[in-house]
């Protein structure tokens, strides 16, 4: 089922948003692709999207032994379309605790960067970060929902850096349904460095109950290596505030991005 909704989606959606994507498919001849931009910090989305033509391979590990995986298609200069799925306990001697669906992530690029104003993109996704809770309806880390997005690149020590930010309204509304709010920022170090970090004030996850909302938020920092541009591998330190009653330490956790592109 959910393949034939993503067929659906992919066939309605090309040719009404294609209108807003006017490049030639000769101007991708013979050209040499640079890395594709930030599209994420961690958790929190950026106002990059997926070039036209490519795709990218999102794997992660979470704790206890969690896995969870995105595959993401740029549909034009400006709609990047994606699904995810994940389960807990793959990295274990348990058997693995599937999630309940499949989920989708879409993002649309409403205004390219320029000299004095940062992109700005829409977006909707429903993947939270984490094990699913299905107690409560939810994952560890609210999904960002629908969400607006900025983004602005700029030089920091003569290499380049960027700043991000969004408010997003999340539909795991299971006690607390206040907007939310998240910054994040990342600079180069070294041609093949990145270093990440992003707090999401989680004003949508801060009224107690369970191990939930300790109002502290959430600060995640991490490093990105490109082995290629196509390829990173980034390792993360996540929650260092601790911002539930069942964390005992901070979370790490790996991850593996592949970009490949049609043309």
């Amino acid at each position: 089922m959910w393949k034939k909704t993503l067929g659906i989606i992919l066939i309605s959606a090309a040719p009404v948003l294609g209108q807003y994507d006017t490049a030639d498919d000769s101007l991708y001849a013979n050209v040499i692709v640079p890395r594709a931009e930030l599209r994420w910090i961690m958790d929190t989305p950026t106002a990059g999207v997926l070039p036209r033509g490519a795709f990218d391979f999102d794997l992660r590990t979470f704790p206890v032994g969690g896995v969870q995986t995105a595959l993401s298609i740029g549909l034009t200069r400006r709609f990047t379309v994606g699904i995810g799925y994940g389960a807990s306990h793959v990295l274990t001697d348990t058997d693995p605790d599937w999630n309940q669906k499949i989920e989708f992530l879409l993002k649309f690029r409403l205004h390219d960067e320029s000299a004095g104003f940062p992109a700005l993109a829409v977006g909707y996704s429903s993947m939270g970060y984490g094990r699913y809770d299905s107690e409560f309806s939810r994952y560890t880390i609210k999904s960002p929902g629908f969400y607006l997005t900025f983004s602005k690149n700029f030089q920091f020590y003569g290499n380049p850096a960027g700043w991000h930010g969004g408010i997003g309204y999340s539909l795991e509304n299971d006690v607390d349904d206040d907007p939310d709010l998240y910054l994040g920022f990342n600079a180069d170090v070294g041609p093949a460095m990145t270093f990440l970090t992003e707090y999401d004030f989680a004003f949508n996850d801060n009224q107690r109950y369970h191990v939930y909302g300790l109002k502290r938020g959430y600060l995640n920092m991490g490093l990105a290596w490109y082995i290629t541009d196509e390829l990173s591998l980034e390792l993360d330190l996540k929650n260092l505030f601790r911002n539930r009653s069942d964390a005992q330490a901070i979370d790490r956790e790996a991850r593996l991005v592949y970009v490949e592109y049609f043309y």
